[in-house]
């Protein structure tokens, strides 16, 4: 949330209370045009957008007086009935009328105070958070940045309404890198930020908790399908959702897009470093002469690709099993086993490379290495 500003007291007193009432009066008006700027062409859909509820809000939603005498109405015979459930964009206009009265309410008090009133006392002081007693000059001054300072939230909000794309129903998926906290994408540390909850690994998410300000959920095997659910439910209530992967979603969890994008529809992924370059540094090999696969990939119909004469690295993945594993299915696949492969392991720490062929990763302790996604199987060319 934007914090309210507080003008500090520095030159106020070589200032006389007339210059001070101007120069509220100036702090007021470039607030109220910074707010009106902030939520010109406003989408009715976005406005409702985004929930993150505090106990307080709740208590508010409760509070039904309105309701309840709207229904007394009816039934008096005073009005017809309640206004119809899509009438949002009228809220919205009447919404922005109501705060452009009270600017202009509050304007004209301000304008309209003679010293000796900018010289009352406005409120006294407490004690508990020793907030200072003050003028009604000292309080005006103090809250003239109001809707200026919320101005520059709306713009956020605005802005990660577009990032989350939930006008669209769209879920989030963004990567995280390698692994290393300052490598984390930019936009990947404000979605964080936003989100009303996020959704990775164990390992993903002790990664990104230090940008975390909601929930977290955990992703496990036996839970993948019920976050899944549970993405579409939130995502059609408009709540800004998101997961996290380590390295570059499309490459480190092409299945759990996949699986999203079948279940949401939609799918904005937020790309980051990924593992797929970091092998590839490791072995010596340029990306013009490989291309990335996925072990996930390895029993559909795509398989691994290995008929341009290029290295192909297959990245591990969450819950693939062991590499051996992978070899196996590999081999099944018509790949031979005499064919040379180095396995990269640990690329998010310290990272290590095992030559060897893959009947080794078959029948050896080598293929008892986890295919994590922080590893990867380089099988180079035939």
């Amino acid at each position: 949330m934007v914090s309210h500003d507080v003008p500090t007291d520095a030159g106020s007193e070589a200032l006389s209370a007339h210059e001070r009432q101007q120069r509220t009066l100036q702090r007021l008006d470039d607030g109220h045009a910074a707010l009106l700027d902030a939520l010109e062409g406003l989408d009715e859909a976005d406005a409702f957008l985004g929930s993150r509820w505090s106990v307080w809000e709740v208590m508010q939603h409760l509070l039904t007086e309105s309701f309840v005498e709207a229904l007394e109405q009816i039934a008096s015979g005073e009005r017809e009935m309640l206004p119809a459930f899509d009438a949002r964009t009228d809220r919205i206009a009447a919404d922005v009328a109501k705060l452009e009265a009270n600017y202009r309410r509050f304007r004209n008090l301000i304008s309209g105070l003679t010293e000796e009133q900018l010289d009352l006392p406005a409120t006294p002081y407490n004690p508990e958070n020793n907030y200072p007693a003050l003028s009604l000059l000292d309080l005006i001054e103090r809250v003239s940045g109001h809707e200026g300072n919320h101005a520059r939230q709306v713009v956020e909000t605005r802005k990660y309404v577009a990032a989350f794309r939930s006008a669209q129903r769209a879920v989030t998926v963004a990567g995280l890198g390698a692994g290393d906290r300052q490598q984390v994408p930019t936009t990947t540390r404000e979605l964080l930020s936003n989100a009303d909850y996020v959704i990775g690994t164990q390992a993903a998410l002790a990664v990104a908790r230090p940008w975390i300000r909601s929930v977290e959920l955990e992703l496990r095997p036996d839970n993948r399908e019920e976050l899944v659910n549970r993405l579409v439910r939130d995502i059609r209530a408009g709540l800004w959702s998101m997961v996290a992967t380590l390295g570059d979603p499309a490459e480190s969890a092409p299945g759990l897009v996949t699986q999203l994008e079948q279940a949401v529809g939609q799918v904005s992924l937020v790309a980051a470093p990924g593992f797929y370059r970091l092998a590839l540094e490791l072995v010596g090999i340029s990306p013009l002469d490989a291309v990335c696969a996925s072990v996930e990939r390895i029993d559909n119909d795509a398989g691994i690709p290995r008929a341009d004469g290029r290295t192909v690295v297959a990245l591990g993945a969450e819950d693939a099993g062991t590499w051996r594993e992978v070899a196996a299915a590999l081999a099944a696949s018509d790949l031979e086993v005499s064919r040379t492969v180095r396995l990269v392991a640990n690329l998010s720490g310290q990272a290590t490379v095992t030559t060897a062929t893959l009947g080794d990763v078959l029948v050896t302790e080598i293929g008892d290495v986890a295919a994590e996604v922080d590893s990867a199987l380089v099988l180079d060319r035939a």
